[in-house]
């Protein structure tokens, strides 16, 4: 699997914000922790990026980015410095697209053979009172659509694919 090293540095500027170092660029970011998964949400520059992070045993972290799925190791290696060995989970997923925590689908707002772009929203997950938008991870065809509105799901469960 194709594993690329990045070095990451947190800097804790105010309750739940932080300076983001990674690979020498800095970013604002803000973090709220719900249960076991931390959310982020990353400023730079024009864009922001959700992201969220799931600790596992053994200096292991999940991290989803757009709903797409990277798994880390992560070891200090100085003060406020982690170096993170990412390895990109997609294409063992074959193009799935997972709960990242159990809730009900309150809208999908694709169908099947739908061209999809990279960032385009593909139904809502209601979890702990919260709306969370699923996105498209890239841009290809929606295969299949496993869930329908007002189902509930598990964390974990495959809710479509794309190709």
């Amino acid at each position: 699997m194709n594993s690329e090293s990045y070095t990451v540095s947190l800097e804790q500027s105010g309750k739940g914000r932080y300076h983001v170092t990674l690979n020498g660029n800095t970013f604002e970011a803000e973090a709220t922790s719900t249960g076991e998964i931390t959310s982020w949400l990353v400023k730079g520059g024009s864009e922001n990026i959700h992201a969220k992070a799931l600790s596992r045993p053994s200096d292991r972290v999940d991290v989803w980015l757009g709903c797409m799925p990277f798994s880390a190791t992560v070891q200090t290696v100085g003060i406020g410095g982690y170096s993170a060995l990412v390895e990109k989970r997609a294409s063992t997923l074959g193009g799935q697209i997972r709960a990242l925590m159990p809730g009900r689908i309150t809208s999908v707002l694709v169908k099947e053979e739908e061209e999809v772009k990279e960032g385009m929203a593909l139904l809502i997950l209601e979890a702990m009172k919260m709306q969370n938008e699923i996105t498209a991870p890239n841009a290809g065809k929606v295969k299949h659509v496993f869930v329908h509105e007002g189902e509930t799901v598990k964390k974990g469960a495959v809710l479509l694919t794309i190709e």
